[in-house]
Order: structure tokens, then C-alpha cells, then sequence
């Protein structure tokens, strides 16, 4: 080879990232997304009937409550619900037993809003506790549905807090 000529490589060799570049475009296209998103997908589902055994030992609403009764069955069901889906990090044929009490549920007009001041607690058996506290503002007109959402706000604090609680005492 003479000084100053530039060496050419063959045809193939000049093609090879273009050709390695369209092979990895065609195999992520075909193949889809990676497995491993879509395994991530399926475990963020809640899983049913497959979790411990969590069980309310006690519910307090205050005495002065007006409508507590309704309150209370509706409380019931939304701590249903956000038990099934708390991550307790417990077996199957765990049972876990928790309390929960409104400590405060005060509501006042103002300005034409309704201001619902709620405090709440949770507890597990062996002395460790949740507490929410909210203030929520909505339609006077609709005072049954503020409450109720503002419930289902602490209600669920509370729960995420206590299985988060539960999940670190049981893990080594």
C-alpha cells in the first residue's frame, strides 16, 4: 500500500452498525415491550383472597355524631376495601387484628363552605399507631358525600400506614 492511500474496507463491513441498528429495531418492535414491565404490571394488580386475614376489632365514631350510623356502615366498607388492598406483607394464613377510631370529626359553615375537620387513629396489637388529620372544604348542600369522602381519605392513611407498619415489624 502506497503512503497517503486510504484503505477501503469491503462493502459488508461498511453496512455491518446500519444492519446490526435495523435488527435490534425489528426485534424490539416484534418482541414488544421487555418482559419484565409487563411482570411489574401483574404484581401491581391487588391480588384476591391471596392476603392475610385482617380483622377490625373495634370501630369508634364520637357520641355526638349526627348520623353516625351511616357513618359508621359506610366506614366499615371503605376500611374493608383498603384492607384487601394494603400490602400487609403477611402469609395467606396470617391474622392480623387492628382498631380504628375517629377521634374528631367537626364540621362548620363558613362563607358558604363546608369546612370537616377529622382526626383518626389506628392501631396494631403490639402498641404501634397510625394518625390522620384532615381538613377538607366542600358544598354545604352535599354534607353527607364531604364526610364521607373526607373518611375515606383518613380511612385510607390510616390502613396504608398501619400495613406499612406491619410489613417492616414482620420483615427481618
Amino acid at each position: 500500500m502506497a503512503l497517503g492511500s486510504v484503505r477501503s474496507y469491503p462493502d459488508r463491513v461498511q453496512r455491518l452498525p446500519a444492519l446490526c441498528f435495523c435488527l435490534l429495531a425489528l426485534s424490539t418492535f416484534l418482541l414488544g415491550a421487555p418482559p419484565l414491565a409487563h411482570a411489574q404490571a401483574e404484581q401491581s394488580e391487588p391480588s384476591t383472597g391471596a392476603g392475610p386475614h385482617v380483622k377490625l376489632d373495634r370501630l369508634t365514631l364520637p357520641a355526638d355524631l349526627i348520623g353516625a350510623k351511616a357513618f359508621e356502615a359506610h366506614l366499615r366498607n371503605t376500611l374493608r376495601r383498603e384492607v384487601r388492598h394494603a400490602d400487609w406483607g403477611a402469609a395467606a394464613k396470617s391474622k392480623i387484628s387492628y382498631r380504628f377510631a375517629i377521634e374528631q370529626l367537626a364540621l362548620r359553615e363558613e362563607n358558604g363552605v363546608l369546612h370537616v375537620t377529622c382526626t383518626a387513629r389506628g392501631r396494631l396489637p403490639k402498641g404501634k399507631s397510625a394518625k390522620s388529620h384532615i381538613v377538607f372544604g366542600g358544598d354545604p348542600h352535599e354534607r353527607t358525600k364531604v364526610v364521607q369522602h373526607v373518611l375515606d381519605i383518613v380511612a385510607r392513611g390510616v390502613v396504608t400506614r398501619l400495613a406499612e407498619l406491619e410489613r417492616a415489624r414482620r420483615t427481618p
